[in-house]
């Protein structure tokens, strides 16, 4: 049986999972954001925002942009915004509950757009990457990072999660290509004893 407390957590066990996630997220996060290049956001979304944790990591290395984020899950956005209280009282944070699949927003609007530990949730991966980078400005960019991909030295323990937890893992390249086909100029980096991966794409 597929546990979707991480696909869309919920209640106190959902609560427990987006604290949990957090903190298990948080250095992948530092390591995908030092690949992002110079750049200098006025706006900013988060597709898939949970506990937050990115947001406000992105509001100290970005003081002035303002940031949305995003989240199927009615529990995220709460703890987005119960996380994030500083950002919130400066008039910078906005969090909605929303799909990738219907993002809430027009085409042209951020500067950069970040997933981090989700994509591989999302209902259809060329659909929600083409929709996510219309709602870039020329020569935004879009982050997309994943503790895990295809390797076969990772197999069993990608397997063993993407059974349980419902996730559906693409291989770098084809990711990449996806995300080329969106209009995005797009080079991925790894972390190969972690398993670690980060996209980068520049909307052309």
């Amino acid at each position: 049986m597929v546990n979707g407390q991480y696909r869309c957590p919920s209640g106190d066990e959902g609560k427990q999972v987006i604290s949990s996630m957090n903190e298990h997220h948080a250095p992948l996060t530092d390591w995908a954001l030092s690949n992002l290049p110079d750049i200098d956001p006025k706006w900013i979304l988060d597709i898939g925002c949970g506990g937050g944790m990115l947001i406000g990591k992105l509001a100290e290395r970005y003081p002035e942009a303002l940031i949305d984020g995003v989240d199927i899950s009615a529990e995220s956005v709460k703890a987005t915004a119960d996380n994030n209280p500083r950002i919130a009282a400066e008039g910078r944070l906005h969090v909605l509950k929303a799909s990738v699949s219907d993002l809430p927003y027009d085409k042209g609007t951020f500067d950069l757009v970040t997933a981090v530990e989700t994509y591989f949730f999302w209902p259809n991966p060329e659909l929600d990457i083409f929709s996510a980078a219309e709602r870039l400005v020329p020569g935004g960019v879009m982050m997309i990072a994943s503790e895990a991909y295809p390797d076969p030295e990772f197999d069993e323990v990608n397997n063993r999660h993407s059974e349980e937890y419902g996730m559906k893992l693409l291989p770098n390249e084809r990711l990449q290509d996806i995300m080329s086909g969106a209009g995005l100029r797009t080079e991925f980096f790894t972390v190969k004893e972690k398993n670690w991966v980060v996209f980068i794409g520049k909307k052309e």
